[in-house]
């Protein structure tokens, strides 16, 4: 379920790189990068405390797939100077889905986005062997707003892969 935008203290912004995502072919292999920008709700008040953000790749060889190769797919991320995360990539645990879980690496194990702090989160290299069609990605974050106990808030991000053209490469 999809937190309103009312209610969401976090807010994303999915760049796809190339603009069109072309499913690969035999003998046409594609390859595309998300780029999931992260900043605070222009309507959430105050700060937003985050501890967590996880987000869910489908992969494997099922109709909703974005790539049956999820090993292949690397991770990193941009922030603010000074500010590190920890990216945990597991391809293991579910056979429909890779699980990316970013965690603020500081004492409090926290990260505080105001007005102008952003996280990206890039995902590269992602084999495009999944069928044509919209995917899903699944983010859950762990934020609290001023005043507020920490609560997990759900958000969907829909990634469009096109049939490839006839002869593309």
């Amino acid at each position: 379920m999809t937190e309103p935008a009312d209610t969401a203290l976090l807010s994303y912004a999915l760049t796809t790189i190339p603009a069109v995502l072309a499913q690969a072919t035999p003998g046409h292999p594609h390859q595309g990068r998300l780029e999931i920008e992260v900043s605070r709700n222009p309507g959430a008040k105050g700060e937003t405390s985050c501890r967590s953000i996880t987000v869910e790749v489908p992969t494997g060889d099922h109709p909703q797939a974005l790539t049956d190769r999820p090993e292949r797919l690397d991770t990193a991320y941009r922030a603010p100077h000074g500010s590190t995360w920890h990216l945990r990539t597991d391809t293991t645990t579910h056979t429909d889905r890779t699980v990316i879980t970013c965690t603020p690496e500081n004492p409090r194990r926290q990260a505080v986005f105001d007005e102008t702090d952003t996280f990206t989160l890039v995902l590269e290299r992602i084999a495009l062997t999944g069928p044509a069609g919209t995917v899903s990605l699944r983010v859950t974050d762990d934020t609290a707003g001023p005043s507020q106990a920490h609560a997990r808030r759900n958000t969907v991000l829909p990634v469009t892969v096109q049939q490839a053209p006839d002869g593309a490469s």
